[in-house]
């Protein structure tokens, strides 16, 4: 006994719709990092603000795929002269013994990646989906 079913339809469909789905996954992984520069911002130490000064994030598309970044770029000079990723530096340390600033921690950026995986993966999903209705 054989089946068959004609997919044709589906193909058409998911073909008309394609540019529409990228662009929509891309405003996804927009709304997911934005989620993330802002909750990991707010946890990144504040002593002198150099850390949220220079994070951000960019969204790029590259061999059919769609990739999300955030980054701290903050780099200072240390006593023997040689420049560090201070960024780095602070985001792996242990736990702070007396934080600058209240609910600031290390892993600020990592913690509420971790933390909210699931809420990044629904914006994701969210935004295809209406693209595809």
């Amino acid at each position: 006994m054989d089946f068959s079913a004609d997919t044709s339809g589906l193909y058409r469909f998911l073909a008309e719709r394609e540019s529409a789905v990228i662009a929509a996954a891309i405003s996804g992984v927009h709304d997911a990092t934005d989620h993330l520069l802002a909750t990991s911002r707010n946890e990144a130490p504040l002593k002198t603000g150099t850390l949220r000064i220079t994070a951000g994030k960019k969204v790029t598309k590259e061999n059919g795929q769609i990739y999300g970044e955030v980054f701290y770029s903050a780099t200072e000079e240390g006593s023997s002269g040689v420049r560090f990723n201070y960024a780095l530096r602070v985001h792996e340390m242990g736990e702070y013994k007396s934080p600058t600033t209240p609910g600031t921690r290390p892993k600020f950026l990592s913690r509420p990646l971790r933390t909210n995986e699931r809420l990044y993966q629904r914006f994701i999903n969210d935004a295809i989906r209406r693209a595809l209705r």
